[in-house]
């Protein structure tokens, strides 16, 4: 696996280069913001103001809470659309995701 890949609860991959999230077979594009989310998972954030600081915080970008649950849901179809059940990510209340 690449220096640019992850590889996501055994079975998904992550290509950062191409942005893309692949698994048995099916590989669908995905925006930076959602790259963004997974490399922030990978590196054991999960506390709400954690991500939206490493998504957007870090170029300078203010966004309110919406985007950031606009962010988990548009993941969690992303999933969706190469046959795994958004609903994996998981959000906790007075936690994060």
């Amino acid at each position: 696996m690449s220096q640019n890949n992850y590889l996501i609860d055994k079975r998904v991959i992550l290509d950062c280069e191409r942005m893309t999230l692949s698994c048995a077979g099916e590989s669908i594009t995905i925006s930076e913001s959602e790259r963004s989310l997974l490399i922030a998972f990978h590196e054991g954030l999960f506390k709400k103001d954690d991500l939206i600081n490493y998504v957007w915080g870090r170029k300078g970008v203010v966004v309110s809470d919406a985007s950031y649950y606009k962010l988990i849901n548009q993941l969690r179809g992303s999933f969706d659309k190469i046959g795994l059940k958004g609903a994996s990510v998981v959000t906790r209340p007075r936690v994060g995701v």
